[in-house]
């Protein structure tokens, strides 16, 4: 008698410069998968080396696909293009080129995703740092009512605190399960490419929040991920100014128009101290008037997120209660080891 139909899954992962061993570890492990029937789509995203990395490292498994873009269009772009290839009716895992799965977790979170039914749109693993297999990456999301936003739980240790199948405000797009339709136009939709790098997640996030859909975590789903090791290349400086930028352009797209204009006025008074006192002087500048070259695009952007049935913005932020990201971002390390230790512990 023959068992159950494995799901079917497609996986996006995105690659830009990334060594071919790297690109190995991370498709032999979605490879390795069990109990789901699962195709690969790898895009590289404008690598300087053409796509040979890619192509080199897929080569060994009859189930993975390269596809390579000539440009580098970002983040979101590198995953719209993998959802064109993935095949018809398949539920979507995006994860990391950085970033190592065990053999259970894509079947993992498909029966977590159907045990939850029609509003559960994404599934959160539990994603570990992967130079410290004892402390989270992320169990999804959190977003403050100021337009901060980050990986919930990160550098905490993991002790147990966030429950399987516990509601989160949204997934990280490190790792993360999507059910088949949740991309459509109708549904959530694609990634927004005018972010290049940092806040398409929260943008997506955002979105599917509003239209009443949720994402549930799998702790017992677990991805180990190199924190950042495709931007830390950027350096500090310009990772701070991608983000900057991209959290004025996300609230102007999202936020009503008084909280908007609040996070801009406040943010503008942050940098412009920091103009005097340092540190990023030059990325406080490039951030700010970026975010202006961008703030068209995002009023555009702007006229369909806020049409629509949508929830109480405040109930978004609820999940950033109590939250603080206990990670150093020039060292890629956890930081405040006992502050985070002692979070952990109030939040089992």
């Amino acid at each position: 008698m023959s068992g159950p139909t494995p799901p079917r899954v497609t996986a996006v992962v995105v690659v830009h410069g990334a060594p071919q061993s790297r690109i190995e570890a991370c498709l032999g492990s979605l490879v390795s998968s069990h109990d789901v029937d699962l195709e690969v789509v790898v895009v590289d995203n404008g690598s300087p080396d053409g796509g040979a990395a890619v192509r080199a490292a897929s080569s060994a498994w009859p189930n993975v696909t390269p596809v390579c873009s000539e440009r580098n269009g970002g983040f979101a772009a590198g995953v719209n293009i993998g959802l064109q290839r993935r095949r018809a009716g398949d539920a979507v895992w995006l994860l990391n080129d950085d970033a190592t799965i065990a053999p259970n977790t894509i079947s993992t979170c498909s029966q977590t995703l159907l045990a939850h039914g029609p509003s559960c749109v994404a599934v959160a693993p539990k994603m570990l740092l992967a130079d410290e297999p004892d402390r989270i990456d992320a169990v999804g999301t959190v977003l403050r009512a100021n337009g901060e936003a980050f990986n919930a739980g990160i550098g905490q240790p993991d002790l147990g605190q966030y429950s399987d199948g516990e509601v989160v405000f949204g997934p990280c797009f490190g790792a993360a399960l999507f059910r088949a339709d949740a991309f459509d136009a109708d549904v959530v939709g694609l990634l927004d490419e005018r972010y290049f790098l940092y806040y398409e997640d929260i943008d997506w996030n955002i979105r599917a929040f509003h239209r009443g859909l949720v994402t549930v975590a799998a702790t017992q789903a677990v991805v180990w991920h190199q924190h950042a090791t495709s931007t830390r290349r950027l350096g500090e400086g310009r990772r701070y100014s991608i983000v900057q930028r991209n959290l004025l352009l996300c609230v102007t797209t999202n936020f009503p128009v008084r909280d908007a204009l609040r996070i801009w006025v406040q943010r503008m008074i942050v940098h412009g101290k920091g103009l005097i006192t340092g540190p990023y002087r030059g990325a406080r500048v490039r951030a700010l008037s970026s975010a202006f070259v961008g703030l068209p695009g995002a009023l555009r952007a702007r006229r369909s997120a806020r049409t629509g049935p949508r929830l109480d913005d405040p109930a978004m932020f609820r999940f950033a209660e109590d939250q603080v990201p206990y990670f150093d971002a020039e060292t890629y390390r956890s930081s405040r080891p006992d502050e985070a230790d002692e979070a952990a512990r109030r939040r089992q």
